[in-house]
Order: C-alpha cells, then structure tokens, then sequence
C-alpha cells in the first residue's frame, strides 16, 4: 500500500524478493521450512518467484542455502 502497511488480512510476506510476482522472503522461507521446496524450481512451482524474467533467482538459491545451513543435516 502506499502508506506502507500491509493489506488488511494480508500476512507480512516480507521484503519482496520477485517483483514479477509479488513473493516476499518470507513466503519462501515458509515454503522451504514446510519442505514444499526445496529447489529453485520448486519454489517457481509453488509460488512462481522466479518464472518470469528469472532476475530473483539467484536470491531464491541464497534463501534455499540459508535454509540448508540453518536445518542440520
């Protein structure tokens, strides 16, 4: 919104990560937590960050890292 809130009834989706399609980080991020990601196109699958002009790519593959790092193995 133009006054920096958030729609009412929206979750905070977090800072935007695919402009394209409106995807916050932390949707990704709830979507790799869930295990319903886990790749790239996984995540293209699933919410459609990074099908489009793919410029966010790369910061979808540094969330998918992040998680990686962050759940022990």
């Amino acid at each position: 919104s133009l006054a920096g809130r958030r729609g009412a009834g929206r979750p905070d989706a977090g800072a935007l990560v695919c402009s394209c399609f409106d995807v916050g980080v932390r949707t990704i991020e709830a979507a790799v937590r869930s295990g319903a990601c886990t790749t790239v196109e996984a995540v293209g699958a699933a919410l459609r960050a990074g099908t489009n002009c793919g410029s966010c790519r790369p910061e979808i593959r540094r969330i998918l890292d992040g998680a990686r790092v962050a759940i022990p193995a």
